[in-house]
């Protein structure tokens, strides 16, 4: 099977070295808002960065997120036999951080915690990437997790009702984002701080249980803090961190609490995420009143 692909011009956004990549024009033609997200790898681009390009309809690139936490993987990228021969419960989170990429699986993890379905678009794979991708999300399923993530041809993208669910669309393949309802510049420096730990657990049974408690553990975080909003004026963003640990016994990066507000406001009241206020911003607020 030949697929047409157009070569595109990426530059890394932190060292400023550029390379030449080729992404397949359906990915781009089938783009419901028109701008593709791909992951260009470490050492794809330059050796030290991995960081996501969005593609316009041009084939321009329109901008560029690099990752606020770059982490290697302990076992090397698979060879070809292996990939070939290995059965699908073989797969685990390290080897879908290879086969996507750690920005995409970031985001794969918010679609989890804000309940959209993920669906993973199948071509011409040797390898069996998609039904490997969808398994491991099935096994991370539990009765306080429910994660709808089902492989897709393209002829499926053409139903309406695909179109109207909202969901994240992922080619593994190409390690693109095709449709995505979040934009551009989300912080998902929570997800992938769970997926650089899950990564280094011993094996794919450990990883999944620490995913899955930690995605169902911050669920239900953010339902309490929904609760504590719908009764509050204001939260000041520096007392997450303090709250989360004593009145949840969780401890959550201060650099991480963009995840409470970005999850309320995405699967929740955008109204409640706004009463999460810096103190310096509602300093202003009243010295200005």
């Amino acid at each position: 099977m030949t697929v047409e692909v157009k070569p595109v011009k990426v530059i890394c956004p932190l060292c400023r070295k550029e390379t030449k990549v080729e992404i397949p024009v359906f990915i781009v033609n089938d783009a419901q808002d028109g701008m593709v997200k791909v992951q260009i790898p470490q050492g794809a681009c330059c050796p030290e960065h991995s960081f996501m390009a969005f593609v316009d309809k041009k084939f321009m690139v329109r901008g560029y997120q690099n990752a606020d936490i770059e982490f290697t993987i302990g076992d090397k990228e698979k060879t070809a036999a292996q990939k070939k021969e290995e059965g699908l419960k073989d797969f685990s989170v390290p080897d879908l951080i290879n086969t996507i990429g750690p920005d995409i699986c970031s985001v794969i993890m918010r679609s989890i915690l804000v309940s959209i379905p993920i669906l993973f678009l199948d071509t011409f794979d040797l390898y069996n990437r998609v039904d490997k991708a969808v398994i491991l999300l099935r096994d991370m399923e539990s009765d306080d997790l429910v994660i709808t993530g089902e492989k897709v041809t393209r002829e499926d993208l053409k139903d309406k009702k695909v179109r109207r669910n909202n969901a994240l669309i992922v080619v593994p393949l190409y390690k693109a984002i095709m449709r995505s309802p979040f934009p551009e510049g989300l912080n998902t420096r929570f997800e992938t701080d769970l997926l650089r730990e899950a990564s280094q657990l011993p094996d794919r049974t450990s990883q999944i249980v620490f995913l899955r408690k930690e995605l169902v553990k911050i669920s239900k975080i953010i339902d309490e803090f929904v609760k504590i909003l719908k009764n509050a004026d204001k939260l000041y963003e520096e007392d997450i961190p303090v709250a989360t640990k004593e009145k949840f016994n969780y401890k959550l990066d201060a650099k991480n609490i963009d995840v409470i507000k970005q999850i309320i406001e995405f699967k929740h009241d955008k109204k409640l995420a706004q009463k999460i206020i810096s103190k310096s911003l509602d300093k202003i607020r009243t010295d200005l009143w």
